[in-house]
């Protein structure tokens, strides 16, 4: 487990993949957990989950390396390879499964691995400046072409993704597998402790978006819809949750020149009993992303009994069916409609929920682990034709 938790929805699909392998334990298969940073060690130990941290004396060098050299060397982890190869014959790992595209993958050597990629959106939206600043766009091709041909396996979150990956990277087919996301475990125990809306001064209904400040989040759809809906005379808010990544300050700025400085809240991140509170008191999730082709909010919406709007974009629109209001990204014009929906008309707002709900069943842990199931009994069936270790329980 490599990232950490103020990456978001990253850290929060790995860390829930960790639970349910903890919690669901296959005869013969034993797991080890590595993180690679203390603080992904102390939260899981707080959560009682022994972990190994790998801790590598080059990333110090590395450290030191500018952002842009570092990415021109590719994010080369090759230099400590047989370090990692090392420690994992010392805990007796018979697979690596990672749960992120990770680049540790590219220093295996002597281990066979499953390696999890969320998106392709690098080559999807080339247009937008995360995936192509700073040799961005060259180290994920550079990843993903030295990796996923090696996998035993590769885990994607859609059937779209499969085939775009099959056809862009010329991976077999059957070495990839659809393990669809699925909303964070216990959410409904994540009960709010506080008032949010007094906590933060919150006197309107909201529009509820919990995403880091990247360009293609795309926020600003949502402050046209607020602008362009009070000359209809609805005045609405819209929270905004998540961390900054550069885009956060152009935000604020539109926001003063629009006048929408009392409608709109720049919360930050905040821990996770608030926003399951933030997503039981909106108006709605909504959710402009042009990343896909899955995400995890419409889930956690659809768990909490939270109204979704989502992009209506190939793949997205097939994630959430007719669980949720569709998104012209290129009309405002079109969440102005959809808020009169959810302000005026409840029984349309109701059936969304109860398809939303019915679409959740598609995206169950019961699913996920399925697969990896499945995965681990095939390898371990392989792993007794090398006789000399044929004695030996299966280590991940």
């Amino acid at each position: 487990m490599e990232q950490n938790i103020d990456v978001g929805g990253g850290f929060q699909q790995a860390y829930s993949v960790l639970k349910l392998l903890r919690e669901n334990p296959l005869e013969n298969i034993e797991y080890i957990f590595f993180v690679f940073t203390r603080e992904n060690e102390k939260i899981l130990l707080n959560e009682g989950i022994a972990v190994v941290c790998i801790k590598f004396e080059i990333r110090r060098w590395l450290r030191r390396v500018s952002a842009k050299l570092f990415r021109m060397m590719f994010g080369l982890y090759l230099p400590f390879q047989g370090y990692l190869d090392k420690t994992l014959d010392r805990y007796g790992i018979d697979l690596v499964y990672f749960l992120t595209p990770s680049s540790y993958a590219m220093g295996l050597r002597k281990h066979n691995y499953i390696i999890t990629v969320w998106d392709q959106c690098h080559r999807d939206w080339v247009e937008f400046p995360e995936v192509y600043a700073d040799f961005q766009f060259e180290f994920r091709e550079f990843l993903y072409w030295r990796t996923l041909p090696r996998a035993m396996a590769v885990l994607v979150d859609s059937t779209l993704s499969r085939q775009k990956m099959h056809e862009r990277y010329g991976v077999d087919l059957e070495r990839i597998h659809v393990a669809s996301f699925f909303p964070p475990q216990k959410t409904e125990e994540q009960q709010d402790s506080v008032d949010i809306c007094e906590k933060y001064s919150i006197d309107l209904p909201f529009l509820f978006y919990p995403a880091q400040f990247w360009s293609h989040k795309n926020h600003i759809y949502i402050l046209d819809a607020l602008y362009r809906l009070r000359s209809r005379d609805i005045t609405i808010a819209a929270v905004f949750v998540g961390n900054d990544f550069g885009n956060e300050s152009c935000l604020k700025d539109r926001v003063q020149e629009m006048g929408l400085t009392e409608q709109v809240y720049f919360l930050g991140f905040v821990p996770r009993p608030e926003l399951v509170a933030f997503y039981k008191k909106a108006l709605a999730l909504v959710m402009p992303t042009y990343f896909g082709p899955t995400n995890i909010p419409p889930l956690e919406a659809f768990y909490l009994g939270c109204p979704v709007c989502y992009p209506n974009l190939a793949g997205l629109r097939e994630q959430v069916a007719d669980g949720a209001f569709l998104m012209d990204l290129e009309n405002p014009e079109s969440l102005c409609d959809i808020v009169k929906i959810l302000l005026f008309d409840k029984d349309r707002v109701e059936q969304k929920l109860i398809a939303g709900a019915k679409q959740l069943e598609l995206a169950s842990e019961q699913n996920y682990i399925n697969v990896l199931s499945r995965l681990f009994r095939s390898y371990s069936r392989l792993l007794r034709c090398r006789c000399h270790e044929s004695d030996r329980s299966n280590h991940l």
